[in-house]
């Protein structure tokens, strides 16, 4: 354990130190909730109210409360606090689980030591019900009555929300700015406060994707009157305040944040609903995998994100260790900076999709937990084979094809390019280090430069890099739209990070927007599918299966399609 924990902060190495488990003694608990559930069947909602009763599970308790601390291994920092900035990982899993959403997938059931969520069902969050107009586009909302902000004591209103809306349409257009975009709320005059706790939003988008994008973890409604109070003149919206600090209500909440070495969530005690079963959760940032993997081993961390594949064979042959393993829609994508040269030139990006060796990435990087993919849609999306996507799929391993493309661009003795990645992730080291060995075949010499974190962020939000890969890359809701919308509309897209443009995609993109007909809309997508393929902005190589490593006795482990860990769910259930 000394060997581990040599280049762990000294605090973090005490902390571990004292969360060893002592012995435990066994008890049940049952937890009862009522929450309105609504069931998405094809193309229509139905709005209907039940009673959740969470099965009875065994637990481990022990006199120090130790079981009831989830402690989590992350490889970086989490890059900062406000909902407005989401889309870096770490702040994502934050926001998900410290911020209460509108609403959230209820867990399916049991599939085997896991479930996945039932995208076709979801529960109220900070608002109570929901009610669609019969053409879909006005939306009342109620919010859940009896909710406090935890670290003020300010009550939850219907004024909170309104300028929840309002701050994230003016501190746009990612985050929460573009999920209420895609919903066609655009201007504050769209949302009516009808009483203390409903709002009424008008002229709403019609979409079979509006309730799936509230869950975003980024919706999460905020204490209006504590960003206020540290607001300026200058910062009228206190964004610089937010990014630090937090001012949400969820099932947990940011206790306190020490920069490089953790995070410290607690449970919400002002929560009406159910309480987690673990009453704290920290986030260790562990930078270095084999130390992750030690601490996982060992007992000191339950679950340790981020290992290599390599890593998680050890880990699952490991006494006391599970290894999750579960087909997913997670994208082994590199973009490629389509405005930067070489890769604004088309025959370059397709050389490069014919070039690479997509069985060695699923073989070799990814051991077979993982498919070869085709293209944007991911091979287990459920809309990939209804629409017939795989026909629009061209890339296979070509050497030959590749070395024509190369030189029919000017580069048939290669060229020199720099791969961002994240620092300190296994998975990111594996496919550039397998690629930079790929691409050398054909004259090009490959560097890769390992960033944080939050220069990820920056490099891909600003364009500033000529290829890039961070980990999987997920559409966080199972449909073509989203998909589009979130990538490919060179006007609006939240993270349009290759700076890809065409014209006719944009046109489907607004010709299917309020379509909420599956008939009507493969043809569109079929098209669009075609011609995304065709241009190559992307290196589509596969679709890996979703892996985490955890302690034996976690139970409870939901897999969300966002791809972030769920903490609400997760138990120490033997």
């Amino acid at each position: 354990m000394r060997r581990a924990l040599k280049r762990i902060p000294p605090i973090m190495a005490v902390l571990l130190g004292f969360a060893l488990v002592a012995g435990a003694c066994t008890t049940t608990e049952t937890v009862t909730e009522t929450v309105v559930v609504t069931s998405i069947v094809t193309e229509t909602e139905t709005v209907t109210e039940k009673e959740v009763v969470t099965e009875t599970v065994e637990v481990l308790l022990d006199d120090a409360g130790m079981s009831r601390t989830l402690r989590i291994a992350i490889p970086d920092d989490v890059e900062q606090l406000d909902p407005a900035l989401g889309s870096a990982q770490l702040t994502n899993l934050v926001l998900k689980n410290v911020y209460m959403q509108p609403v959230q997938y209820r867990p399916g059931p049991d599939v085997g030591g896991f479930s996945y969520a039932d995208t076709t069902s979801f529960e109220g969050q900070w608002i109570e019900s929901w009610d669609f107009s019969d053409d879909f586009t006005m939306i009342t909302l109620r919010l859940r009555q009896g909710l406090t902000f935890p670290t003020s004591g300010n009550p939850v209103t219907a004024d909170d929300a309104v300028y929840t809306i309002e701050r994230a349409l003016a501190t746009g257009p990612a985050g929460p700015a573009w999920v209420w975009g895609n919903i066609g709320v655009t201007s504050l005059d769209q949302i009516e406060r009808v009483d203390d706790r409903t709002l009424v939003v008008h002229s709403a988008r019609p979409s079979t994707i509006v309730l799936p994008l509230m869950r975003d973890q980024t919706m999460g409604i905020l204490d209006s009157e504590t960003i206020k109070a540290n607001s300026t003149d200058e910062d009228p919206w206190g964004r610089d305040w937010l990014k630090q600090n937090y001012a949400g209500n969820g099932r947990y909440v940011v206790e306190s944040w020490e920069r490089g070495s953790q995070m410290v969530l607690k449970v919400n005690p002002t929560w009406t609903g159910f309480q987690p079963y673990f009453h704290t959760v920290i986030l260790l940032t562990v930078p270095e995998a084999a130390n992750r993997l030690a601490l996982l081993q060992s007992g000191d961390v339950d679950i340790a994100l981020d290992l290599s594949v390599q890593q998680l064979q050890t880990a699952s042959g490991s006494d006391g260790v599970k290894v999750l393993s579960v087909p997913d829609r997670n994208g082994i994508n590199v973009l490629m900076n389509n405005q930067r040269a070489p890769f604004d030139n088309l025959d370059v990006r397709k050389a490069l999709s014919y070039a690479a060796d997509y069985n060695a990435i699923v073989n070799g990087v990814l051991n077979g937990q993982a498919v070869p993919s085709q293209g944007p849609i991911s091979v287990h999306s459920r809309f990939f084979d209804l629409y017939g996507l795989g026909d629009a799929w061209v890339y296979e391993h070509n050497p030959d094809r590749a070395r024509e493309l190369l030189a029919a661009a000017g580069h048939g003795d290669g060229f020199e390019f720099e791969m961002v990645i994240r620092q300190d992730i296994p998975l990111d080291e594996a496919v550039a280090t397998n690629l930079k060995a790929q691409f050398a075949d054909y004259g090009i010499d490959m560097s890769i430069r390992p960033v944080t974190g939050t220069e990820m962020f920056r490099v891909l939000s600003e364009l500033d890099y000529d290829m890039a890969f961070r980990g999987g890359l997920l559409d966080y809701i199972d449909d073509p739209y989203y998909q589009f919308f979130l990538w490919w509309d060179s006007q609006d897209a939240a993270i349009n990070w290759t700076g890809f443009a065409d014209s006719r995609i944009d046109e489907i993109l607004d010709e299917t927007a309020s379509v909420v007909s599956d008939p009507e809309r493969r043809e569109p997508y079929r098209e669009a599918v075609t011609r995304l393929v065709e241009a190559a902005p992307m290196l589509w190589l596969a679709n890996a299966n979703y892996t985490l490593a955890m302690r034996e006795d976690i139970g409870g482990f939901t897999l969300h399609p966002d791809g972030l860990l769920w903490f609400a769910t997760l138990n120490r259930s033997g």
